[in-house]
């Protein structure tokens, strides 16, 4: 089994998800991916800057709040994106030492909510070290990891 920046968001991703919200990662469903996402983004600062990138079908939103604050009854949608956020943070502050060592100290910003489906893409400043999907039964979560672009070339 390969240690790749790859392999370990989503192993990482998957068990935030399984922890978190209570939903297993099945089978990859593409058929099931929806154009209507919400996504979250954790920027970090620390020996080089960086963000992860979380973008859900937003059929998970609802699911994810239920599922994490065990309330059948919530129909507010800013629980499921207070519930994206927390997750993106979490899966962040998991991510960013398994792939970099334990060594180097991160300062992860408060999540923030995208609401632009353009600022999907960071800017050209950072380049992309790692993307995943992690599929459920409802639908797909996809997860990148960002750094400048300068550090990331020597990650690779």
């Amino acid at each position: 089994m390969t240690n790749s920046p790859e392999t370990i968001l989503y192993q990482k991703a998957a068990l935030i998800f399984e922890e978190l919200c209570f939903l297993m990662p099945s089978p990859d469903n593409r058929n099931e991916h929806t154009n209507e996402r919400t996504a979250a983004v954790v920027s970090f600062h620390g020996p080089f800057t960086g963000c992860l990138l979380v973008s859900v079908d937003s059929a998970l939103l609802g699911q994810l709040s239920i599922n994490m604050l065990g309330d059948e009854n919530i129909t507010e949608s800013h629980y499921g994106q207070d519930s994206l956020c927390e997750i993106a943070n979490v899966i962040c502050g998991n991510t960013l030492p398994a792939v970099f060592g334990s060594r180097l100290v991160f300062h992860l910003d408060a999540p923030r909510l995208l609401t632009d489906s353009a600022s999907l893409q960071p800017d050209g400043s950072f380049t992309r070290v790692a993307q995943t999907i992690v599929s459920f039964d409802g639908g797909q979560a996809e997860i990148a990891l960002y750094a400048d672009t300068a550090s990331a070339t020597n990650i690779n």
